[in-house]
């Protein structure tokens, strides 16, 4: 079975991080680190996760920002070797996309689209429907030639008949039964491997690391089948 699932480490301290990524890290494509882990842990805890053999997905969430001041922060950030995968809000257009892909080095871009929190553009001035404006930045981060998207799993099929190469990073996915918590435009693990080909990955924080994360996961995994 091809490993479709990068697990959210949403903790507040890296020794818990560390202890759930040694457990799981036999069953999944990789790991995700968020601005709160980061924070805490910054480049010295990215080192001792990847010493843990697993690909890192960084997710800061870069921009919209000045080009210049991204292109130094993915530049800094490619220096490390420590991350496979970084975050970068499409909505920054191309200039600031383009700067930041002449910087990235081995670092694979990911533009951010829509966020799965988020199912009313109206009070951010946006006219646009979900899906028209997840098409735009879509369409935008494969004129930039980054290497993918992070995109609802409601939207796999509008990503891939922009492209076919793009590879999707889809939040909000869960088991059969689990809480939707602050996420809106969900799929379970079960439906989106319906869909998804060999270059969509899950990303699943929560319904993993709550509890037992190798029960969670086998229970996630084997909801496919």
């Amino acid at each position: 079975m091809n490993k479709n699932i990068f697990v959210a480490l949403d903790f507040d301290a890296l020794d818990l991080a560390l202890e759930t990524t040694k457990k799981i890290r036999d069953e999944i494509a990789g790991v995700k680190v968020g601005t709160e882990l980061y924070t805490i842990c910054g480049n010295e805890g990215l080192k001792k996760i990847k010493e843990l053999g697993v690909d890192i997905f960084l997710d800061l969430k870069l921009g919209p920002e000045i080009p210049n001041q991204v292109k130094k922060t993915v530049s800094a950030l490619e220096t490390l070797k420590t991350i496979k995968y970084l975050t970068i809000h499409t909505s920054g257009d191309y200039e600031m996309l383009n700067a930041a892909k002449e910087a990235a080095g081995s670092i694979e871009l990911l533009g951010v689209t829509v966020l799965t929190s988020q199912s009313n553009l109206q009070n951010l001035g946006i006219k646009n429907s979900i899906k028209d404006q997840v098409k735009i930045l879509v369409e935008l981060a494969n004129k930039s030639k980054l290497a993918g998207v992070i995109s609802s799993a409601q939207d796999l099929s509008l990503v891939r008949s922009i492209s076919k190469d793009l590879k999707i990073f889809c939040p909000g996915i869960r088991g059969q039964n689990d809480k939707m918590n602050d996420q809106k435009r969900v799929m379970s693990y079960a439906d989106f491997t319906k869909t998804a080909d060999s270059k969509c990955f899950a990303v699943i924080g929560r319904p993993i690391i709550e509890g037992d994360p190798v029960q969670n996961i086998k229970k996630i995994i084997q909801s496919a089948y």
